[in-house]
């Protein structure tokens, strides 16, 4: 409920604020929201709770942290009373007519009288939830009623000289103002006995921290389990690599790394794999000697492809070959300028063909036969005298021994050397050009290397045509490509694993280098695991992040500081007055001899109680084996006021029936301490009993007495309701307080209203309704009579529930009664009392007619008149 308040008073922060608004966050939000619903946190409110937590472990900022408001728990002195002043507009709560209003005026002692199932028990439960009573309890509609609202209430207070009202609704929770409340019933009586009947007191302040305790263990619980739930899901490393770097990574893998340090953790190349399939190839051999003996033939087979490979490589490598076209571009060039000039020259001969490669092959010969043969010591050709010519035979002509000499002047001409040269050149590089092997042959060969056939085949096909088309290319565009890594990246990689597998072995045979090699294979093997699981890896540290940041915010639930809190409260209220009060307060209720006292008692967490403990006993005996349950409600009672006082609050007080079990000398007490606390704050007192709205009525009225002759005014004021109900409907405040009218008024009231009212109903025959309400003028009838008994026949000397009789002034007046005035009482007592007292379902009590009513009223009011004018003889 929220009410308007024309100014806003500026509280200073008291130090028990200030203390907790030094604690975490999330607990200063739990204290605030505790504040507001005047009970502790459901599972729901307790996951959000610890979701906050973790939001202040984690460092990070929230715009659902609370504070708690400045004066929420403080205990100010000096604040204006507070009054209740009237609920009105009740709907929802349990079967109290809708729309009720419960006004408790100006009084300072407000009595509700009700006798059972008249709606009491409802109003006091309404008024426990809109003040968050500890002991409140569910709050129902009409169990009876199709119609459920939520229920709700108007609410009216008198605040100083003030007043304030608001609309209050159940789901809005306790009214913030009347937090101070409190309230007294059997429920809250119980409370001061524990399940060993052991009377426990916890002052408000330590109250509230123990619920602190409590949150705290709840959301501590809660993160606990969201903890216990994130199990690893990381693969077990296998135990026979416990003692590698790996292993010793995992162990030490805690929250906070980084995906670098994981990454590098867990890199695994390509060099590491074959170093850990080498080293479990070495340690799984056993004829050592006789495997170096295979790898040195595995190694010398592989030399020899790797020889013929690079052999070929050398020859008919892109440079090589490159070169091969270039020198055979340039014969080509050379011999044509060489054909062109010996065009020139010869052009006129008459055969042709002259400077051909034939000719001059035909000239070459016959240069050789004729220096070495013909003419030894002559140059060629020898045209001297008769020489003849070397290949026919015939004597020389002088035309052909011209023609002979620019022969060989032109074979001696600088561009036929320069062609002769170039396509010697030539004619060598081609005959470096190697012999290919045959496609069976190489694939025997490549056997070393594990080359698959198909690829090896391939590869000399490619081979063979690169190695023709060098026969006639003239540029390097005109030569396939051949890819030599094919072969030379196995060979390289054989040739490695072979050497490394060989110097593994020879060092085996080397004392201590097994053990070293076994320790290196586990630890790449261990590496090599770490990389295949890197993903887990990952999710296992962020695992441990969330893990780590849950014990973080579990260490913030920790009670230390409210233990030590609480301890230091128990020491403040001890010293604050709390013995003396209780003492006193007991004293006030005559409960001084019962062997109680309050001790401190440490209950652990924090919990510190005042143990009402028996007096010069042990710890063992319990209080129930000692007190009566009467004795325990007035220790109760006196706990309950020692609490409460404490606080030093104009705050209102409200008893439910609060003398259950008390016998006459406690009860009267009883009202003598509750007047006495209407002198200071509003008390609203509940109660089915006559007997306490007697003794109530006659303490305050000897109170008032007591004033009049000093001339003072009453110390405090009395107000009085009956509760009636009325078919399904209960908590109607009656028009007519029987008790508090003198019976001729009442009678009177009866006559002119009630029974008008009921002819009424009687005429038109509304025969349920009729019956209900004849029953309530038959039971208010019944009442009357007992009043006129008591202050009429018997002048007042005599009450019922009041323990003094009154004689002065008022006894000499009984001398006016007659035999049959005793015996109209008897009769109308006789029909009249089964409506004021249980009767047997089979033998239901029925109305009398509307005229025996009637007239019975009539003759009622008739004799009071009588009476009253009646002379003493």
């Amino acid at each position: 409920m929220k009410m308007e308040d024309k100014a806003a008073t500026q509280i200073a922060l008291h130090p028990f604020e200030q203390w907790l608004t030094e604690r975490h966050k999330w607990l200063q939000t739990a204290a605030a929201r505790m504040i507001k619903a005047r009970a502790l946190p459901d599972a729901a409110a307790i996951n959000n709770l610890a979701d906050l937590c973790i939001l202040e472990a984690s460092k990070q900022k929230s715009d659902q942290f609370e504070v708690v408001a400045t004066g929420a728990l403080a205990q100010p002195t000096g604040q204006a009373s507070l009054r209740l002043r009237k609920i009105s507009e009740i709907t929802g709560v349990n079967a109290i007519k809708h729309g009720a209003t419960l006004d408790f005026g100006t009084a300072g002692l407000f009595v509700i009288y009700g006798s059972n199932g008249s709606g009491k028990s409802g109003y006091s439960r309404l008024i426990k939830q809109i003040c968050g009573s500890r002991a409140k309890e569910e709050l129902l509609g009409n169990v009876f009623s199709k119609e459920r609202p939520e229920p709700s209430a108007r609410i009216h207070l008198a605040v100083g000289e003030g007043e304030k009202e608001g609309t209050w609704k159940l789901s809005d929770g306790p009214v913030s103002q009347l937090r101070h409340v409190h309230v007294f019933d059997s429920t809250v009586a119980t409370l001061y006995f524990g399940a060993k009947n052991e009377a426990t007191y916890e002052p408000s302040r330590m109250r509230f921290v123990s619920s602190l305790i409590k949150i705290c263990d709840m959301v501590s619980g809660e993160l606990t389990d969201r903890k216990n739930k994130l199990q690893s899901k990381l693969p077990r490393l296998p135990e026979d690599l416990a003692g590698t770097s790996s292993a010793k990574f995992l162990a030490t893998m805690k929250a906070g790394i980084t995906a670098e340090a994981i990454a590098t953790a867990c890199s695994y190349t390509k060099g590491m794999n074959e170093e850990r399939i080498s080293g479990e190839a070495t340690l799984a051999e056993k004829d050592i000697p006789g495997r170096l003996r295979v790898i040195e033939r595995e190694i010398s087979a592989l030399n020899i492809v790797k020889t013929m490979v690079q052999g070929w490589k050398e020859v008919l490598g892109d440079e090589s070959l490159a070169n091969l076209a270039s020198v055979r571009a340039t014969a080509i060039k050379k011999r044509k300028a060489a054909g062109e000039d010996a065009e020139k020259v010869f052009g006129g001969s008459p055969l042709e063909g002259v400077g051909q490669e034939s000719w001059r092959e035909l000239w070459e010969k016959a240069r050789e036969f004729s220096v070495s043969h013909a003419y030894k010591g002559a140059d060629f050709p020898n045209t001297t005298g008769d020489a003849r010519c070397v290949l026919c035979q015939q004597p020389l002509v002088d035309e052909a021994k011209v023609r002979l000499t620019q022969f060989e002047k032109f074979v001696r001409g600088e561009l036929e050397k320069d062609a002769a040269d170039a396509e010697r050149a030539l004619n060598k590089l081609e005959k470096a050009l190697p012999s290919l092997p045959d496609a069976k042959a190489w694939i025997v060969n490549t056997n070393p290397i594990k080359l698959e056939e198909q690829t090896a085949a391939d590869w000399l096909s490619a081979l063979v045509a690169r190695r023709d088309a060098a026969n006639t290319a003239v540029q390097t565009d005109q030569i396939p490509v051949v890819d030599w890594a094919a072969l030379e990246t196995p060979i390289t990689e054989v040739s490695d694993t072979l050497l490394a597998e060989k110097k593994a072995l020879t060092e085996l045979l080397q004392d201590g280098k097994r053990k070293q090699l076994v320790a290196r294979v586990q630890d790449l093997i261990a590496c090599q695991w770490l990389s295949r699981e890197q993903d887990a890896i990952q999710s296992e540290v962020q695992r441990l992040n969330t893990v780590a940041t849950l014990a973080k915010a579990i260490s913030l639930t920790s009670t230390s500081a409210l233990t030590k809190k609480n301890t230091e409260l128990a020491d403040q209220e001890l010293k604050g007055g709390y013995q003396d009060r209780f003492t006193k307060e007991l004293e006030a209720l005559n409960g001084a001899r019962l062997p109680v006292e309050p001790k401190s008692k440490q209950q652990g967490k924090g919990k510190v109680t005042f143990s009402l403990s028996v007096k010069e006993t042990g710890d063992d005996v319990k209080a129930e084996s000692i007190l009566s349950e009467g004795e325990r409600r007035i220790i109760a009672l006196a706990a309950f006021l020692a609490d409460i006082s404490g606080s030093g609050q104009p705050t209102p007080f409200v008893f439910d029936d609060p003398i259950s079990s008390l016998d006459q000398d406690f009860e009267e007490h009883v009202v003598d301490r509750l007047v006495a606390l209407a002198r200071e704050r509003q008390v609203i007192i509940f109660t089915h009993r006559l007997s306490l709205l007697t003794q109530v009525e006659s303490t305050v009225k000897k109170l008032r007495d007591e004033a009049e002759l000093k001339k003072q005014p009453a110390p405090v004021d009395l107000a009085t309701i009956s509760l009636r109900r009325l078919g399904q409907n209960v908590g109607l405040v009656a028009d007519l307080s029987i008790r508090d009218a003198k019976p001729d008024k009442a009678l009177n009231k009866i006559r002119n209203e009630a029974i008008v009212q009921l002819r009424k109903l009687h005429d038109a025959a509304e025969v349920e309704e009729y019956e209900q309400r004849a029953k309530g003028v038959c039971s208010d009838i019944r009442i009357l009579v007992e009043r006129c008994v008591e202050t009429i026949l018997l002048n007042n000397v005599l009450l019922r529930f009041r323990r003094s009789i009154t004689t002065q002034n008022l006894i000499g007046k009984l001398a006016k009664i007659r035999s049959e005035d005793c015996a109209m009482i008897d009769d109308l007592m006789t029909r009249y009392s089964v409506f004021e007292h249980s009767q047997s379902s089979e033998l239901p009590a029925e109305c009398p007619d509307i005229e025996v009513i009637e007239r019975d009223v009539d003759k009622l009011i008739e004799w009071i008149k009588e009476f009253s004018g009646r002379s003493v003889k």
